[in-house]
């Protein structure tokens, strides 16, 4: 069994006509969301509250109160999960401690649940209030509540003095020097001098490091931001000139609050990756950083942009144009803590020359939680027109494109669209589905920046990333004609889908068992682990194409998908730990290839 540490990311566009086998690939992902409970397809009532950090600790007041409501006289008073069924009558409060707590029937007093979920199914009727702190709160439109709703993410730390429940003191409060440092870095005004770490470690320019003034300002009719940073590259083979620096300057006003419009430019010259949705940043940069492999490649960008955003809710719309000069990128030779005698992988020649972007993005988000969403989706969009006077292309396979047949000058359309939508099933379980739609609608051939792959632990792990033999070459369209393997396909479609349950792990003393820490939490649940694992079942089918005359199975007409019975797909399983997962994949429609293990860093999307 083959053995691979990668990660994952997101994004997508489309623009072509569906037809034939199209259509059943939508049929069919449009059963799956349709298949999912009404309540589920609904837009979770009980946002996360963005303005409390989880990593603050829960207020010291709202800590008291909640220990307060817990150790008052309570009709009905349980440890772990609690159910009220339909018929249920409860007449009193109600009090939990690490639920879930469902309820069906009726309450006649308060509810307050600690560090555990709350589901209200259909006709729950609670006649007081409902208090929820460290979890969540489902079904609130199915339910009656006739008291005030309170819920905080942050978990309480607490212990037991015999029946009673006493907030820990030294996580609750914040320290003088907390509650400074926070003032500072989160007041709305400030300048300062910044120094970080504005990039990913990689093998054409080592770490990035980012280096200038920072300004923000409020205004009664909105903010000014300034971002002003010189760039220097670290690869060992550092040099003052424009391989070795670079600058970043970004400046936005902001008109209005929660909805209004941002006027903002952008001066730079960076290094930017080819695709970038596959994997997080921090995944990639990690795996180039420990085990010395890279899944991006890179080239340099270098001009200027401008833009408007409007936004309001869940919905952002950004437009906007821009000229830069593109150029390609050699490997360096950067540090890396295992097989550092081991040869990169080359990074290929891409298209060069100066390009004229303009761009219609929009986003729409209504998940529950941005960085562990339960319910809600997440779109992703944009639209790209390209141009270029003079233009130089890179070196493809031959069945790509013929380098001295493309036109100049160039002009080209292309799409992308990253669809995700997770439901909750129940307070243990959800059902999430990805579909990533990418490639040409108009012009001319894409140049080699704006193309698209498939294969690694982002989008097909039962597949290794470049890794192609043969010619029917289905995730790069390139095969192994280049020895850096570019990504060269002008279409491409993904579907993931997953389902994900809890796995409850206590590892040392429960609190019913005289310890200190809360039932279900890990002893180090204090320094930020998650209190519990997920198992996780996934299925994925996807395949990269070329448009134009028929060829075999690798190029079809703009307004044709190919058959759904050439699609790549794989199956897994694994063990999501929150920050940390591990996975074994094994491909479906190539029996030959081995089985994978991967591991992610936080979810896999």
């Amino acid at each position: 069994m083959r053995s691979v540490v990668e990660t994952v990311v997101q994004r997508t566009g489309t623009g072509f006509k569906l037809e034939g086998d199209m259509r059943a690939l939508l049929l069919t992902i449009c059963a799956v969301l349709v298949a999912a409970p009404i309540h589920a397809q609904e837009r979770d009532s009980t946002r996360r509250d963005s303005s409390q950090n989880e990593n603050q600790g829960l207020p010291r007041h709202i800590a008291l109160d909640v220990v307060d409501r817990y150790n008052r006289t309570a009709a009905l008073r349980a440890s772990g999960s609690l159910a009220i069924p339909v018929d249920g009558i409860v007449e009193g409060d109600v009090a939990v401690l690490n639920g879930p707590l469902t309820i069906a029937g009726r309450v006649r007093g308060g509810v307050v649940v600690i560090n555990g979920d709350v589901l209200l199914r259909q006709g729950a009727h609670i006649e007081g209030d409902l208090v929820v702190v460290g979890g969540i709160i489902e079904g609130q439109k199915d339910a009656v509540i006739e008291g005030a709703v309170q819920w905080y993410r942050q978990s309480l730390a607490y212990h037991q003095e015999g029946d009673l429940v006493v907030a820990d003191r030294e996580t609750a409060a914040e320290s003088r020097f907390g509650r400074a440092m926070r003032r500072y870095l989160y007041r709305s005004d400030r300048s300062r001098i910044s120094l970080t770490t504005g990039g990913v470690y990689n093998r054409v320019e080592g770490l990035p490091i980012y280096l200038g003034p920072t300004l923000r300002y409020s205004t009664p009719f909105g903010r000014f931001s300034l971002d002003a940073y010189g760039i220097l590259r670290t690869a060992q083979d550092f040099s003052w000139d424009s391989d070795g620096l670079g600058h970043d300057v970004k400046s936005e006003f902001q008109f209005g609050r929660d909805r209004g419009l941002a006027l903002g430019g952008r001066l730079f010259d960076i290094v930017d990756a080819v695709e970038n949705w596959h994997l997080k940043d921090t995944e990639v940069g990690l795996a180039s950083f420990f085990l010395h492999r890279d899944f991006r490649d890179y080239y340099d960008r270098h001009g200027g942009a401008g833009y408007l955003r409007l936004f309001g809710g869940p919905v952002s719309l950004t437009l906007s144009y821009g000229a830069e000069r593109w150029g390609s990128r050699e490997v360096r030779s950067p540090l890396t803590v295992f097989r550092n005698g081991v040869s990169w992988r080359a990074n290929p020649q891409l298209d060069e020359g100066k390009f004229r972007l303009a761009t219609a993005a929009i986003a729409f988000d209504t998940r529950n939680d941005a960085e562990d969403p339960w319910t809600g989706w997440l779109i992703a969009a944009d639209i790209e027109r390209g141009s270029s006077d003079a233009a130089s292309a890179g070196p493809t396979a031959a069945i790509v494109r013929d380098p001295s047949t493309v036109p100049s000058p160039v002009s080209y359309t292309r799409g992308f669209m990253d669809l995700r939508r997770y439901n909750r099933l129940s307070p243990e379980a959800q059902i999430n589905l990805r579909v990533v739609l990418g490639g040409w609608l108009a012009g001319d051939p894409l140049p080699l920046q704006k193309r698209f792959s498939l294969g690694g632990a982002g989008t097909l792990p039962g597949f290794d990333f470049r890794d192609l033999t043969g010619e029917d070459d289905k995730l790069t369209c390139g095969g192994i004609e280049l020895e850096s393997r570019p990504a060269q396909c002008e279409r491409v479609v993904l579907a993931q889908l997953e389902y994900r349950g809890d796995l409850d792990i206590s590892l040392g003393r429960n609190r019913d068992n005289g310890g200190s820490s809360g039932g279900n939490r890990w002893p180090w649940s204090g320094l930020g682990f998650h209190r519990s694992a997920e198992w996780v079942l996934f299925a994925d089918a996807g395949r990269g194409w070329l448009v134009g005359a028929p060829i075999g199975e690798m190029q079809y007409r703009g307004r044709t998908l190919p058959p759904l019975h050439t699609f790549r797909t794989d199956l897994g399983a694994g063990l999501d730990f929150y920050y940390i997962g591990f996975f074994l994949a094994k491909s479906m429609s190539n029996s030959g290839e081995p089985a994978n293990f991967f591991v992610r860093v936080r979810h896999r999307f």
